[in-house]
């Protein structure tokens, strides 16, 4: 479960396709932190939903956190994709090979 965590934490660091190397400017933007014990805590509670915005080939290569939703692409997926409970908190991640 730590594992997945760790994956669901890559979520934080952005799944930017920036062709810039360096890091996108977000200083008016507010995006939620969670620390890894913390994530696993939400998972294992169910009071979270990891969602793998990875392509097949990396999810082949590094896996994935048992139970997530795998979107079909990370640019255009449909809503429906998406647990119906909008109460639900989503965790995105990807691995952001480049």
């Amino acid at each position: 479960m730590l594992f997945a965590a760790a994956l669901a934490l890559a979520a934080i660091a952005g799944c930017s396709k920036s062709d810039s190397s360096e890091p996108t400017k977000t200083a008016d933007a507010k995006v939620p932190t969670m620390t890894v014990d913390d994530l696993d805590r939400a998972l294992a509670a169910k009071q979270a939903q990891a969602v793998d915005c990875n392509g097949e080939p990396t999810r082949k290569k590094m896996g994935y956190v048992p139970g997530a939703i795998l979107v079909t692409s990370d640019d255009a997926y449909a809503a429906t994709e998406l647990p119906a409970d909008k109460t639900m908190k989503l965790v995105f991640y990807c691995a952001n090979p480049g």
